[in-house]
């Protein structure tokens, strides 16, 4: 089965709201990884050639800021953070990190989830710190806050230009 953004010529961006596809329940192929690989190199290179500064490549480019979602989910698979998957009523079926849009423009949040039952809410502060540390790793600022019921996600925004 092929995805819209696989038809393109485009790589599919798994935020963790997406349905479970059957290569997915069996782990990341080597296709996939490759894919990663080269999307990470072309970030780097896009950060090269558009911002200007000392160390250019540790900023977000602006076609990163206007893609937030795309961007912050693309980083945080690539570097072997598992995305979740839902189900059609958007319950998580798979544990895995989480992004959505934020309540503001230029934010997104990130958050860990999973089936009821599966333990996630015990993982998540584990987790979303290696999502944070990867972010930041990348110039972007990532906050942990607590949300209703005391669960934890993060704020990513890209920071100042």
């Amino acid at each position: 089965m092929k995805d819209q953004d696989s038809e393109a010529g485009r790589l599919q961006v798994h935020t963790g709201a997406e349905p479970p596809s059957e290569a997915e329940i069996t782990g990341t192929s080597a296709r996939r990884s490759a894919e990663l690989r080269a999307a990470l190199d072309s970030i780097r290179t896009m950060r090269r050639l558009t911002n200007l500064g000392s160390d250019p490549a540790a900023r977000p480019a602006e076609w990163e800021r206007r893609q937030l979602l795309r961007t912050v989910s693309l980083l945080v698979e690539a570097e072997g953070i598992p995305p979740s998957a839902a189900a059609e009523n958007g319950e998580p079926v798979r544990t895995g990190y989480r992004a959505d849009e934020g309540d503001r423009f230029g934010q997104v949040l990130v958050s860990w989830v999973g089936p009821r039952g599966s333990g996630a809410r015990f993982q998540e502060q584990e987790h979303l710190r290696q999502c944070q540390a990867i972010l930041r790793d990348w110039g972007f600022e990532a906050l942990e806050v607590r949300g209703p019921g005391g669960r934890r996600y993060l704020e990513v925004e890209a920071g100042n230009v």
